[in-house]
């Protein structure tokens, strides 16, 4: 075999990797640092597994959510260190909890973002936060089968295709001690522009801590207001440094967040769609009605359960949670990754061609001028409105 699926739609969730019991297959970085899998037709011996692992090659049933909940944890501490509403970490701990084991993405290392077992409480704050690149799989769906083989309750927590990729590598048994839980991606940049993009700010080797998104509270004269921002968030421990960027003004923020920087399978997500591969999908409750009564800003968990398994789970979970059930369509109409794949930018060929040359500042830059005009002229004209009711109320 010369190839497992054609190269534009490889998610580069590794399902061939974990597969390949004769190490035929080595990980290859290209220029903009996307992982892909290559075949050493020296060892390869013909077996077809990893052409009949990849999901690629394999279409299956997904499930339409059953219930829709809108859910945050109880503990205001603990749901402002949260990303979203913190259910991803209340599940956690009800696994281990009850004996299991957690496999989910960790962010503590960023410049090596990537999947780790977890079988302890302390450590469910390894897997807090958002992480806006590809985590690394490495071999850990392995690890995965063997505590299921070995009656261990598991909870796999990662990205659609990656849970797809678990699901297909296990033969699409069901499991009954394993649960999944899918979080919405929009798609997703590689660990190199990441790490170009610290060294921009920082040239610290250890204790580091970027966020992407953080959770702030302001005083009025009524009450206190809360408010989620997206942007670049870095900490350096040992030399305490602070550096905050709005998402206009970082190039790895702006390019995610205008859909430039993906990985090129993102653009075409099969799994962009109401129905769902996991047990679980969690994302963020966009468009939550007032009605809801959770407050804005503080973040709001969006749980689709899925299967009956989760559903038996959820009963469990949610004694721990302030929670409501809303409608699926709600969480639909809110959430555009509920709907159909990113769009790709317009000028994403030029930046794959851009950015191994000239790097990762200068490809958004270049690539995102007529973005940043539109949003220019966009603000002055919301200026001049909001003059003019100025001047006609006085």
């Amino acid at each position: 075999m010369k190839e497992i699926c054609p190269h534009k739609k490889c998610t580069g969730c590794l399902a061939c990797y974990n597969a390949c019991s004769n190490n035929a297959i080595t990980l290859r970085q290209d220029d903009c640092g996307f992982i892909y899998p290559e075949i050493s037709l020296s060892q390869c011996v013909n077996c077809g597994k990893c052409f009949k692992v990849c999901p690629v090659n394999n279409i299956k049933d997904f499930y339409y959510p059953k219930k829709c909940f809108a859910a945050t944890v109880k503990d205001e501490k603990d749901l402002c260190s949260c990303a979203s509403g913190g259910v991803a970490s209340e599940l956690s701990r009800w696994i281990i909890s009850n004996g299991g084991i957690v496999y989910g993405c960790s962010g503590t290392d960023i410049r090596r973002v990537r999947h780790i077992r977890i079988d302890r409480l302390s450590d469910i704050d390894l897997l807090k936060g958002s992480k806006y690149v590809q985590s690394a799989i490495a071999d850990l769906y392995r690890h995965v089968r063997l505590d299921l083989k070995n009656d261990k309750l598991v909870l796999f927590i990662g990205t659609p295709c990656y849970i797809d990729a678990l699901k297909s590598f296990l033969s699409y048994k069901d499991y009954p001690n394993l649960l999944t839980a899918d979080i919405v991606c929009h798609g997703v940049p590689s660990q190199k522009m990441l790490n170009e993009n610290i060294a921009y700010y920082t040239n610290d080797k250890d204790g580091i801590k970027v966020d992407f998104r953080k959770k702030e509270k302001f005083l009025s004269k009524r009450d206190a207001i809360y408010r989620i921002s997206f942007g670049w968030f870095l900490k350096t421990i040992h030399t305490r440094k602070a550096i905050e960027k709005s998402y206009t003004k970082d190039p790895y923020m702006y390019g995610f967040l205008k859909c430039l920087t993906f990985r090129r399978s993102c653009y075409t997500c099969r799994y962009a769609q109401i129905s769902r591969c996991a047990d679980f999908t969690l994302c963020d409750f966009w468009g939550l009605g007032k009605d809801a009564g959770f407050t804005n800003g503080k973040g709001v968990s969006c749980v689709l359960v899925n299967t009956p398994k989760a559903m038996t789970t959820w009963k469990e979970v949610s004694k721990s949670l302030n929670y409501q059930e809303r409608e699926v369509i709600e969480a639909l109409r809110g959430n555009g990754q509920l709907q159909a794949p990113s769009r790709m930018h317009a000028k994403y060929e030029k930046f794959l061609m851009l950015y191994p040359n000239v790097g990762l500042k200068k490809a958004v830059y270049i690539c995102t001028r007529r973005d940043r005009v539109k949003e220019l002229i966009n603000g002055l004209n919301k200026s001049m409105k909001n003059l003019l009711k100025l001047i006609t109320r006085k």
